[in-house]
């Protein structure tokens, strides 16, 4: 039950929001916060728990006032953003035009009572992107998550981790660009 297309009215409305891992180097996500006009970004940390990433990415939905939001998570950033909109509901959810899960770590992967990072399923559209020969995120795992997710796995032609500036990661802006598009 994906969503159709934007259509430029809404595209004008649209707000990006970074969930940034805050372990990681400058890289890629810093200089996309930059370039786009309604931007905004929040760092996580691995020695967060799930209820404090629930509330910092909360704290910073509230902050945005468009109608229509993109998503792009990296690292720990992508359990973060799990953990947040497993409680999110059906109204935050329809504001959610597409997601991009880039490079999650698996070892940042908690479990709970709830089995929160488990249940969530996304309701837009949804790419997970790994680089070739990852080892924090093995490729058999990704697809495994990608699938739980409603997900679609996308490999980049980087090696490793998708952690340093990648000259600003064109391949994965047009990625987001078309997902809005289509």
């Amino acid at each position: 039950n994906r969503k159709p297309f934007m259509e430029s009215r809404e595209l004008e409305d649209l707000a990006l929001l970074f969930i940034r891992d805050a372990a990681e180097p400058t890289m890629w996500i810093d200089r996309w916060a930059v370039s786009y006009p309604i931007a905004q970004q929040v760092e996580v940390s691995r020695t967060q728990n799930i209820e404090t990433w629930q509330q910092l990415l909360n704290e910073e939905w509230l902050n945005i006032q468009s109608k229509s939001v993109a998503m792009v998570a990296n690292g720990v950033g992508v359990s973060a953003l799990l953990a947040w909109l497993y409680l999110a509901d059906t109204d935050v959810q329809r504001r959610i035009q597409n997601v991009i899960l880039v490079a999650p770590v698996r070892s940042t992967f908690p479990d709970d009572d709830c089995h929160t990072l488990q249940r969530v399923r996304f309701q837009c559209k949804t790419a997970l992107v790994i680089g070739q020969n990852d080892a924090d995120c093995p490729a058999d795992w990704a697809a495994q998550q990608a699938d739980n997710w409603r997900a679609k796995l996308l490999v980049s032609q980087h090696d490793g981790h998708l952690n340093s500036s990648l000259h600003g990661w064109q391949w994965g802006m047009k990625l987001m660009q078309e997902m809005l598009l289509s």
